[in-house]
């Protein structure tokens, strides 16, 4: 019982994810998970599976995704948020209902950066803390230490 869940909700390593879009509109997804604490080894979480960790659609978006696995895959999180950006929802909007859907059908905790087709940036979690930052339209850097 020492070393249960609860007691590591905010431990040492995290996950580092990237969306990126290049001068030719191509878009990029990529994530790298710290794991979760207390699991088995060989555990497959979410960052390998593709749709759930990640997702890269050149004509809707590409998110990156942090939180826990189970919550993530059971929503197949990365390919939702994509889907509701090719549905016309604002970058900011999908990754706020992302966030919802987590939650409430995931039954989970986490969060999400992503960028539409256009290169707007979106965010949002449900954790404690996430830190995240973005290059914006005039080239300057937004970091954002979230707690």
């Amino acid at each position: 019982d020492q070393h249960a869940v609860e007691f590591h909700v905010d431990h040492a390593m995290g996950t580092v994810g990237a969306v990126a879009i290049d001068a030719e509109g191509d878009l990029f997804a990529g994530t790298s998970t710290g794991g979760t604490c207390c699991k088995h080894s060989g555990r497959v979480g979410d960052s390998p599976l593709i749709g759930c960790g990640c997702y890269a659609d050149a004509q809707a978006g590409g998110v990156s995704c942090t939180g826990l696995g189970e919550a993530i895959m059971r929503v197949v999180l990365a390919k939702t948020a994509v889907e509701f950006l090719r549905a016309g929802k604002s970058a900011q909007e999908t990754a706020q209902a992302c966030t919802k859907l987590l939650f409430q059908r995931g039954r989970g905790t986490g969060g999400l950066i992503l960028l539409d087709r256009n290169g707007v940036p979106g965010f949002s979690f449900n954790t404690s803390r996430m830190a995240f930052g973005y290059v914006s339209p005039d080239g300057s850097y937004v970091i954002e230490p979230h707690q």
